[in-house]
């Protein structure tokens, strides 16, 4: 079964406590520029250097809480393999579909 974009950040966000129908109706998609490899979203810019740094954050906690033998830090791992994932599926899939980057 494969998880939709929309559908891996409302699971990260439940996840973390962010919960249920109030965050769905908050979400503005997001756009990824291929060309530059930029973000935009909710009147923000992320640029690449800032993705890569999160990409990079987010596998050094996972692989650090990963091997560790304590539940707690198991279930913090997965969520950051959840923020890597969705990081990964937004710049390997490209544009969101409904518009041009920089339009909300």
């Amino acid at each position: 079964m494969t998880i939709g974009r929309e559908d891996l950040i409302h699971s990260l966000a439940k996840s973390m406590g962010v919960g249920g129908d109030a965050q769905k109706s908050q979400y503005a998609p997001s756009k990824y520029n291929a060309d530059s490899g930029t973000i935009f979203t909710n009147g923000h810019v992320i640029t690449r250097t800032t993705i890569e740094q999160a990409k990079a954050y987010f596998n050094a906690q996972y692989r650090k809480l990963a091997e560790r033998d304590d539940e707690g830090a198991k279930d913090m791992a997965s969520i950051y393999e959840v923020a890597m994932e969705a990081i990964n599926m937004m710049v390997e899939t490209g544009p969101a579909p409904g518009g041009t980057p920089g339009q909300s």
